[in-house]
C-alpha cells in the first residue's frame, strides 16, 4: 500500500512471519506490563500498558492492534490468576483495532514520520471510540452472559473509559507523537556516494 508521498506500507492483510512475530511481541509486552496497575475502582486498574498497545497499533495497523490487544489481555489475566474473561480480552482487541485505523490513512506513516493534524485528531477520536466500543461490549456481555449487576458493570465501564482515555491522551499520544517526530527527523537523510 502506497501512501500519497510514495512510501510503501505493508498491507494489513499481509500475514507473514514478521506479522506473527510482531503480534507475539505486542501480546507479550502488553500482557506482562498489564500486570502493573493502580487500582481505581471495583476490579478496575489504571494500566500504563495502553501505551504499548497504542504505539504498536498505529505503527503496524488494526490487525496487529486487535490480535496484540486480545492475546496480551489474555496473557495478563492468565499470569495474574484471574482466569480468561473473553469479553474483556475482546475489549482490548477492539481498542487496538480502532487505534490502528489511522494506519490506513494515506499520508500517515510512523516509520517515516509522516502525519497531519487530521491524522492526530482521527487517532484521538478513534482511540477514545475504541475504548467506548470495547468496554461497552465487554460490560453488556458481562450483564447478559455472566449475570453481573448492571449498576456495578456500568460504574466499571465509566471508570475504565475515563481513566484509560486519560492515559491515552496524556501518556500514549505524546509517546506516539515522539516516535513520529523522531522518525521524521531521520527519514529525510540522503546517502551520498
Amino acid at each position: 500500500m502506497y501512501d500519497k508521498v510514495g512510501y510503501v506500507k505493508p498491507s494489513i492483510f499481509d500475514f507473514n512471519t514478521r506479522t506473527v512475530v510482531t503480534i507475539s511481541i505486542v501480546a507479550a509486552l502488553y500482557g506482562v506490563v498489564g500486570l502493573v496497575g493502580i487500582p481505581v475502582g471495583p476490579n478496575v486498574q489504571l494500566r500504563p500498558s495502553i501505551i504499548i498497545l497504542s504505539l504498536f497499533s498505529v505503527y503496524f495497523g488494526p490487525v496487529v492492534g486487535f490480535l496484540g490487544g486480545f492475546l496480551g489481555n489474555m496473557l495478563t489475566d492468565l499470569l495474574a490468576g484471574w482466569g480468561i474473561w473473553w469479553t474483556w480480552e475482546m475489549a482490548s482487541g477492539i481498542f487496538g483495532l480502532f487505534c490502528g485505523l489511522v494506519y490506513l490513512f494515506p499520508g500517515f506513516n510512523v516509520r517515516y514520520g509522516l502525519y497531519s493534524k487530521i491524522h492526530l485528531a482521527f487517532l484521538i477520536v478513534s482511540a477514545v471510540g475504541g475504548f467506548l466500543a470495547g468496554y461497552t461490549f465487554a460490560g453488556i456481555s458481562d450483564i447478559i452472559i455472566m449475570n453481573e449487576p448492571p449498576r456495578k458493570v456500568f460504574f466499571q465501564i465509566i471508570v475504565i473509559f475515563i481513566t484509560n482515555s486519560l492515559v491515552f491522551i496524556f501518556l500514549a499520544l505524546p509517546v506516539i507523537f515522539g516516535f513520529i517526530k523522531a522518525n521524521n527527523r531521520y527519514s529525510r537523510l540522503k546517502v551520498e556516494e
